[in-house]
């Protein structure tokens, strides 16, 4: 791949830096009017009621090969996000490890060489703040780690209003591929539909070591996740000390999450081959705490080494979370729209 640099203009009081799961508040609004602004535009594209964005981006940040940027704005020694970009890569060629059954299957029905892409979930900036030094920023940021990731294409779809940035994109070495072109058709609630969901491999039969237990595919192999040892690790959910399952109170059980290393991202996994898992957050009668229905838990500790943010560990080589900050009566303090204020790390024993 040929790297394309945008050139970049002084661009202060803007900065730019990598995503982690601790900005999903910041994040969340801002993807929420991206959508507003895609379903404007496009007349096959409308929002799910009641979506909930923060739980949408939470997910995004855990996905192995998804990257998120923010933009942001700084203005009397305070930092706002004011825009956010998000990439993740996939590689079309076949796994290697893909059955020989199915591979054949693969190429008859791919006539194109397989390509390492870098596919752009979207970019979105707040209106007084487009400005196209620091949007090109951004998208700078986005372009270098793909680079990195030695892809050997960046595919990304820009709306047709969006002349700025297709402009910017031509620019910076980008070709117009396609023009797309959409019609949208209402149909009755009632109608029988046939399935246009094709067939997957399925995977090897496991037995699960508990129920509700759940099975995880490695992004790069797409076989089931296996630990350094070898060994087939599940998604466990919460169980209380009689074994019975922890339910939310949506009446679903819960599952912790996952631990995301920011440099690899990839899950990570302890020293006996456990998924290590962040801490659930509890009030101060000790009950699982919740935010509009979804549990809490306690974020991860990072430190920048390189420039880079990596996960932090104490002398033991414990991973190091952030504490909550509570009142004198022990109850959580929480900010305006209902979450936790976290503090300085606190160390908990942290495996599946």
């Amino acid at each position: 791949m040929t790297s394309a640099t945008i050139p970049i203009a002084p661009t202060a009081p803007y900065t730019h830096r990598l995503a982690t799961p601790e900005d999903v508040r910041a994040i969340a609004p801002l993807w929420q009017a991206f959508a507003i602004e895609r379903e404007s535009v496009d007349p096959t594209m409308t929002i799910k009621p009641n979506f909930n964005f923060e739980n949408y981006i939470t997910r995004l940040l855990q996905k192995p090969l998804s990257f998120g940027w923010l933009l942001e704005h700084e203005e009397s020694t305070i930092k706002t996000t004011v825009g956010c970009l998000f990439i993740y890569f996939y590689d079309e060629a076949p796994p290697p490890n893909l059955p020989e059954e199915f591979l054949e299957q693969h190429h008859l029905e791919n006539p194109f060489m397989y390509r390492r892409v870098g596919s752009v979930l979207g970019m979105y900036v707040q209106p007084e703040h487009r400005k196209p030094a620091a949007i090109k920023m951004l998208a700078e940021a986005a372009i270098a780690h793909a680079v990195e990731m030695n892809v050997t294409d960046i595919d990304l779809l820009i709306a047709a209003d969006q002349t700025a940035m297709q402009a910017l994109l031509q620019r910076a070495g980008f070709t117009k591929a396609a023009v797309q072109y959409t019609r949208h058709y209402d149909i009755a609630t009632d109608t029988e539909l046939t399935s246009l969901h094709p067939p997957h491999p399925e995977l090897p039969d496991v037995k699960l070591p508990a129920p509700k237990a759940i099975t995880l595919t490695d992004s790069q192999t797409n076989e089931l996740l296996r630990n350094p040892q070898g060994e087939i690790v599940f998604w466990m959910p919460l169980v209380d000390d009689n074994s019975e399952l922890l339910k939310s109170s949506g009446g679903l059980p819960i599952y912790p999450q996952l631990l995301l290393d920011p440099v690899t991202n990839k899950w990570v996994f302890d020293a006996e081959g456990k998924l290590v898992v962040c801490p659930v957050v509890r009030d101060e009668s000790g009950q699982i705490a919740e935010n509009q229905g979804m549990v809490l838990f306690y974020p991860p500790a990072y430190q920048i080494v390189e420039g880079k943010p990596c996960l932090m560990r104490d002398g033991a080589g414990n991973y190091v979370f952030q504490d909550i900050e509570r009142d004198k009566q022990g109850k959580i303090v929480k900010t305006p729209d209902g979450f936790p204020v976290f503090k300085q790390p606190k160390i908990f024993a942290n495996s599946l």
